[in-house]
C-alpha cells in the first residue's frame, strides 16, 4: 500500500461524530477529479465482506455507486462473486486497484468512531485520516432538531401524541438548559467517539492525518479545502466549492437526510446552537475533552 500523501490509489477516511459536516466534506472533496467519494460505506466496521453484506446490506448501494462514479458499472451480485470471501483489508485493496490512475477513494462513515476495532482495521491500508470536529452542542442541537422535525411531520393521532410528549420533555428539561435525555445521550456519544478517534490518531504519523474544524469549514470553505488538498498531495480544483452537483440526492441511511435542502455552505450553522444551549450545561468530562482537543468555547 502507498505510504505518502501524494501516492496514487490511496484511501481517505473521514473520522467524525454524526452531524459534524462529514457529508458536506465528502461532497466538497468528491468534486475533485481524482477523488472518488460514494455515500457511507460502513465496510471498515466489519471483519470481512460477507459479514458486511449480511449485517449492513443497505450499504451495498454505496459500493454500486462507487463503480458508477468511476465509469465501470457493476451489480452487487457481480461484486459479491468477487469479494465474497475476502477480509475487509483485502476488499479495500481490491477496490483501490479498480480506481483510475492517480485516484483516491474517500470513505466517510461516522460509525467508524464508535469503536477502536474499526480504526485499527484500517491501519494496514495506511489511509490519510481527516479528523472532522464539531462543537458538541452543534452536534447535539442538530441531532435533536432532526428528531423533533421528524416527529412533527408525523400525521394523525400518533403525530399529535409525539408532539405533545416532546413539548412536555422540553419543559421538564428547561432547568437543565434544555438538555433532554436525548441531548445527554448525544453528548455521551460525542465524548466516546472523539476519545476513540483521539486515542487512535495519537498512534498515526503526523503526515498521515489532519484535523478540520467544522466551524472553520462552514465559515470559509476555501482555505480548508485548499489545506486538505495539500495534505492529500493534490491541487485544488475550481469546482470543489460548488456543492450543487448531480449527486445531491442520497439514501438517508447513508448520509445527511437534510443535505438536499441546502444549496450553499451556511456559516450560520457554526454557532446556531447558541440560540438553544449553553456550554454551562455540558458535563465537566465533556468540557475537559473540548479543551484537550482544542474545541473553541
Amino acid at each position: 500500500m502507498p505510504t505518502s500523501a501524494g501516492s496514487a490509489h490511496r484511501l481517505i477516511l473521514i473520522l467524525s461524530s454524526e452531524r459534524s459536516g462529514s457529508t458536506l466534506t465528502r461532497v466538497l472533496l468528491g468534486q475533485h477529479s481524482q477523488i472518488i467519494a460514494p455515500q457511507e460505506m460502513f465496510l471498515m466496521r466489519y471483519p470481512d465482506y460477507a459479514t458486511w453484506r449480511r449485517e449492513k446490506s443497505v450499504a451495498s448501494e454505496s459500493l454500486v455507486e462507487l463503480f458508477d462514479l468511476i465509469g465501470s458499472p457493476r451489480t452487487i451480485e457481480e461484486l459479491d462473486e468477487t469479494l465474497g470471501q475476502m477480509s475487509t483489508p483485502a476488499a479495500y485493496e481490491w477496490l483501490l486497484d479498480q480506481l483510475p490512475p492517480g485516484s483516491r477513494l474517500l470513505d466517510k462513515t461516522p460509525a467508524y468512531a464508535n469503536d477502536g476495532d474499526s480504526l485499527r482495521r484500517s491501519r494496514p491500508l495506511e489511509p490519510f485520516y481527516i479528523w472532522l470536529i464539531r462543537h458538541p452542542l452543534g452536534v447535539i442541537e442538530s441531532h435533536v432538531r432532526i428528531k423533533r422535525e421528524a416527529r412533527a411531520g408525523s400525521g394523525g393521532w400518533v403525530g399529535l401524541r409525539r408532539r405533545i410528549r416532546d413539548n412536555i420533555v422540553r419543559m421538564a428539561a428547561a432547568p437543565q438548559g434544555g438538555m433532554t435525555a436525548l441531548a445527554r445521550q448525544r453528548e455521551i456519544k460525542w465524548v466516546v467517539q472523539q476519545t476513540t478517534i483521539r486515542e487512535y490518531l495519537a498512534t498515526v504519523d503526523a503526515k498521515d492525518k489532519m484535523v478540520v474544524r467544522f466551524e472553520d469549514l462552514v465559515r470559509d470553505p476555501s482555505p480548508v479545502v485548499s489545506r486538505l488538498c495539500e495534505g492529500l498531495g493534490l491541487s485544488q480544483e475550481d469546482g470543489m466549492l460548488n456543492v450543487i452537483g448531480e449527486r445531491r440526492t442520497m439514501n438517508t441511511s447513508l448520509g445527511d437526510p437534510n443535505f438536499h435542502k441546502h444549496d450553499k455552505v451556511d456559516p450560520v450553522t457554526a454557532e446556531g446552537w447558541r440560540q438553544v444551549f449553553s456550554e454551562d450545561n455540558l458535563t465537566l468530562e465533556t468540557r475537559r475533552l473540548m479543551e484537550r482537543i482544542g474545541v473553541a468555547t
